[in-house]
Parts: C-alpha cells; sequence; structure tokens
C-alpha cells in the first residue's frame, strides 16, 4: 500500500514536472528534499556511520566522475526534478564542504541514507554491526 501511495506520488510530481506552464515553473525556485539514501547527495560523507556511498563505483558517471556521497551513478532523480525545473542541475547535501548559505534559496537536500522508512532498514543495519 505505502508502495502504491509513493508510485503514484512519484507520478504526479513527474507529471507537473514534465507538464507545467513555463508561469508555473517560476514560481518554484527552491527544491528541498528529505529522505533516504534513494536522495542523499553525500550528506553521510560527513557523519559517523557505517552507511556511505563515497567510493568506486558510486559517481562515475557524475560530474567530475569521483563518488559523491550519492547512492547512485550519476544524478539521483531529484536532480532531474531540479533541473527541469531550471532552478539547478543537482542538488548539493547540506553537510558538503562547498554547501554555501546562498544555497538554501535554491535547494538543498538534507537526505541520509540509511534512514529508511522500512523497519526493515535498521534491522539490517544491526545485523550488519553484529557480523562486523
Amino acid at each position: 500500500m505505502a508502495c502504491e501511495r509513493s508510485l503514484v506520488c512519484l507520478l504526479a510530481v513527474q507529471f507537473l514536472v514534465l507538464f507545467s506552464t513555463e508561469e508555473v515553473r517560476a514560481k518554484i525556485s527552491a527544491v528541498i528534499v528529505f529522505g533516504d539514501s534513494t536522495v542523499d547527495a553525500g550528506n553521510n560523507n560527513h557523519r559517523l556511520t557505517l552507511v556511505k556511498s563515497n567510493f568506486k563505483p558510486y559517481g562515475t558517471d557524475f560530474e567530475g566522475g569521483k563518488p559523491t556521497g550519492r547512492w547512485s551513478n550519476g544524478r539521483l532523480f531529484t536532480d532531474f526534478i531540479s533541473d527541469a525545473l531550471r532552478i539547478k542541475p543537482s542538488i548539493p547535501a547540506y553537510l558538503d564542504t562547498n554547501f554555501r548559505i546562498e544555497d538554501f534559496a535554491t535547494g538543498v537536500t538534507f537526505a541520509s541514507g540509511g534512514a529508511g522508512y522500512d523497519n526493515l532498514t535498521t534491522t539490517l543495519v544491526v545485523s550488519i554491526l553484529r557480523i562486523s
């Protein structure tokens, strides 16, 4: 049920982004992101956690070809939304060392990998810790 709701929300956002008029796009000035690893742009690089993605192959197709902490090979879907709204091509992590206070005006992500909504996320992380 939760998966179906998430899919409906994602499709609604995609519809709005792809088919919105120029007037609507002009009114959206920032994309503020909260979530888990699906939208983490590198916040975990600067946190004491085992859940990180700042190593190869992550980031191979991203700007500069180096890992940024994004949990993907390139841009995240939030980056594509921001780019489609003509705000900026990628949304920076709040804890990124290159983050500037001015970035708040156009968008930032507070997401953190491992902060899953599913109880299984915590169970898996605890299991990994016990194995280590």
